[in-house]
């Protein structure tokens, strides 16, 4: 991660117990946050070690909790996140596409309701049936109506001129009505309080609620003020998909796209997103005194108990109304929500 003063690499590598990490990719939601007490149960008699077998750390696993190994060959907690119910890859503690991460530690994987950790397609059962109309991308149905989300990609200025669109058989009509009473330029300009409301929490920094996304050359700030990203569902004439983290430079893989100001989730310098798991050292507070008490979680002491993270470790400004997470230091979130760039995500209805 991010570059830190010798003393702390020094104290980090002689740790005994390995931090607790839950990795990239939530959100400046408007969630309102819930309680992080990782409460142990009685009932549970596993013991969290520092994935070394040693058993030094006697705590016992919370309840709901998997102690998954990490790719450093340390170990975490994993709670399971579902999405409406059900359970998919990125959500069940396991590393499905054998790459060494899981599920939020995977680049892959852009929540809980993503049914793929190879690819930036959510592959939900039954899939998107209505590939022009759009509403929410990261929740596990599609069409529009129960959220009020409402996009076309015959909107899109970028089937012009020959480059390749998110959808190439929607027909280019910026006049054209998108629903919700919406046209192609007010859907750009307002979004209903209803659609920001649940679709903003399930949406990854840097992407709109429509699955277009500020990742890889392709992105830019045109100069109107528009943006073009990449649209992470792209897929090719026999509708399979094809956009992944290594393919963002290809728009023939990854399709540019419009993205839609009015539902952008924004990504500070010191905020993780999509495409991005560290930050600029200066996004750090100064680190405590090595000389005098270390910084609590680099013990594994206080993770598993409420406020475990250490400013200094993990700043605040990860997520501006949940708990944040996602860099070493953090607390994980609490059972069943979801660590998406940097903040505790909770579930989708």
């Amino acid at each position: 991660m991010t570059k830190r003063t010798s003393s702390r690499f020094l104290y980090l590598a002689t740790i005994a117990l390995s931090c607790v990490t839950a990795a990239v990719v939530a959100c400046n939601d408007t969630a309102t946050s819930g309680s992080d007490d990782l409460a142990v149960g009685t009932d549970d008699l596993s013991l969290l070690d520092d994935g070394g077998g040693s058993g030094a750390d006697l705590r016992p696993i919370p309840d709901g909790a998997v102690l998954v190994q990490t790719g450093d060959g340390g170990s975490r907690l994993c709670f399971p996140a579902t999405c409406q119910g059900k359970t998919y890859q990125c959500g069940n503690c396991t590393d499905d596409d054998g790459d060494g991460r899981i599920d939020s530690d995977d680049p892959d994987c852009l929540g809980p309701c993503d049914n793929s950790e190879n690819g930036l397609d959510p592959a939900i059962p039954g899939g998107n049936n209505t590939k022009c109309k759009m509403d929410c991308y990261f929740d596990a149905d599609t069409g529009q109506g129960n959220d009020n989300c409402y996009w076309d990609h015959g909107c899109d200025p970028t089937k012009v001129a020959g480059n390749p669109s998110p959808e190439t058989a929607c027909a280019y009509s910026p006049t054209m009505g998108v629903g919700g009473g919406l046209t192609c330029t007010t859907a750009q300009q307002t979004q209903s309080a209803t659609c920001k409301s649940y679709c903003g929490p399930l949406t990854p920094n840097g992407c709109d609620c429509f699955g277009c996304c500020f990742l890889g050359p392709q992105a830019k700030v045109n100069t109107d003020g528009t943006k073009t990203g990449i649209w992470l569902g792209s897929y090719d004439t026999n509708g399979a998909a094809t956009c992944t983290t290594k393919d963002v430079a290809d728009p023939a893989k990854c399709h540019p796209c419009q993205m839609v100001a009015s539902c952008e989730k924004s990504c500070g310098r010191c905020q993780l997103c999509i495409g991005k798991d560290t930050l600029p050292p200066d996004c750090f507070p100064p680190p405590a005194d090595m000389a005098g008490q270390p910084p609590k979680d680099l013990a594994g002491a206080d993770l598993a108990s409420s406020g475990g993270s250490d400013p200094s470790l993990c700043p605040p400004s990860l997520c501006t109304n949940n708990q944040p997470c996602g860099l070493p230091g953090c607390a994980p979130c609490q059972n069943g929500w979801y660590c998406l760039t940097g903040c505790c995500t909770p579930p989708p209805g």
